[in-house]
């Protein structure tokens, strides 16, 4: 782990293209260590040939060689694979009747001009409703938290509609989002929209237990 964290400071001095100037004691004061520690772990990257060493006038010159590029390569990749997991949340529910709330607010034109241009679909109107499963329930705290794309509030003659946010999702293979308004009546429902009518695209049915992969 310490020689990693060299490693990946040596390259972001620029050490992966060419040889840099740096002592013992300049790596030691930057990650908080001996300059002996320092020292044994320069030695040790030498060793297993991930930088190499030349002596320069005033100070050794280090070069992080193709194997020490090859390591951080696959730190990079794994930190992607990591983070691309992340931006991914997979909820599963079980499909239930609405009370056609969803339908009246798409046929809004507040609304569904504004679902148009930042969702890139028309949506139909009318939504899926999931009930989430008990033990998903408390992923429903991570869409709150996370900033999808917002749908503003807007005024239409005496009546004010609340803002909102929605997130892309898919359902099988079929291209989706979840929407969110700042305010609702439930706590472990899921509403989702889509160009399609889902519950003919999909087969579905009151019950009909269904997982949503929901980009975040």
């Amino acid at each position: 782990m310490e020689n990693l964290r060299i490693l990946k400071h040596l390259a972001m001095m620029d050490a992966v293209k060419d040889f840099i100037p740096i002592s013992s004691g300049e790596i030691a004061k930057m990650l908080g260590m001996s300059q002996q520690s320092a020292s044994k772990k320069i030695l040790e990257l030498i060793d297993d040939e991930i930088i190499e060493r030349r002596f320069g006038a005033k100070k050794p010159l280090i070069k992080i060689t193709k194997k020490g590029v090859g390591l951080l390569q696959k730190e990079y990749a794994d930190y992607q694979r990591i983070f691309e997991a992340l931006k991914k949340l997979s909820v599963k529910g079980v499909v239930i009747s609405g009370m056609d709330e969803g339908r009246y607010y798409l046929t809004l034109k507040g609304y569904k001009e504004q679902l148009k241009r930042k969702l890139r679909f028309s949506p139909y109107e009318g939504t899926l409703n999931l009930k989430l499963l008990s033990s998903e329930s408390g992923k429903l705290n991570i869409l709150k938290e996370s900033a999808g794309i917002n749908i503003d509030g807007f005024q239409d003659g005496e009546r004010t509609f609340g803002p909102g946010k929605c997130f892309h999702a898919k359902i099988r293979n079929a291209d989706c989002a979840v929407i969110m308004p700042n305010r609702s009546h439930y706590s472990n429902v899921v509403e989702i929209i889509s160009k399609d009518y889902l519950r003919e695209k999909l087969k579905l049915r009151d019950g009909d237990e269904v997982e949503v992969e929901i980009r975040l």
